[in-house]
């Protein structure tokens, strides 16, 4: 039986690998491409929005959209990454605090932001002072990081920060 806490992926082995997710998880998927991240979130928005949940996609990369923004299910955020490091932050942070407890979120890819910062430092920034917020809030979100785009120390740190 699963606790209040618990929720699913929206695929069945994952969940039994991990003994499912649970509200407060910041899932990093490292991935070779886009479309493998696609993959996974798919059955995670569909299994959020089967559970009543509410879905954000923060949509801040110059690469094609890993949800259809026309999805009725889904609450689209246009971000500029280039406004700036303080700037994103806090407009993400706002979204994030307007959003409440419990929501479900779908970050583009945080490789993406390094040809706005041009700099892997304020990713790990960004990802530290995000992470433990969205914790805070019971939570899950999904981002994603392009395999051998990032120096150890950053991916290092963001997995010293993450749950999964």
């Amino acid at each position: 039986m699963q606790s209040i806490k618990e929720v699913s992926s929206g695929l069945a082995g994952f969940d039994k690998i991990i003994n499912n997710l649970n509200l407060g998880d910041n899932v990093v998927w490292q991935v070779d491409n886009l479309d493998v991240y696609r993959e996974f979130v798919r059955p995670y928005v569909d299994q959020a929005y089967m559970d009543g949940r509410k879905i954000h996609y923060m949509r801040f990369a110059s690469h094609n959209p890993v949800i259809d923004p026309e999805d009725p299910r889904i609450i689209f955020h246009s971000l500029n990454a280039f406004s700036g490091f303080e700037s994103f932050a806090l407009s993400v942070h706002g979204i994030i605090a307007d959003a409440g407890k419990e929501a479900f979120y779908v970050f583009d890819s945080l490789s993406d932001l390094l040809s706005a910062w041009a700099t892997d430092l304020m990713i790990g920034n960004f990802f530290r002072i995000t992470c433990p917020y969205l914790f805070d809030l019971d939570t899950v979100a999904y981002f994603a990081l392009i395999r051998n785009s990032h120096d150890f120390r950053t991916v290092a740190r963001i997995r010293e920060t993450t749950q999964l």
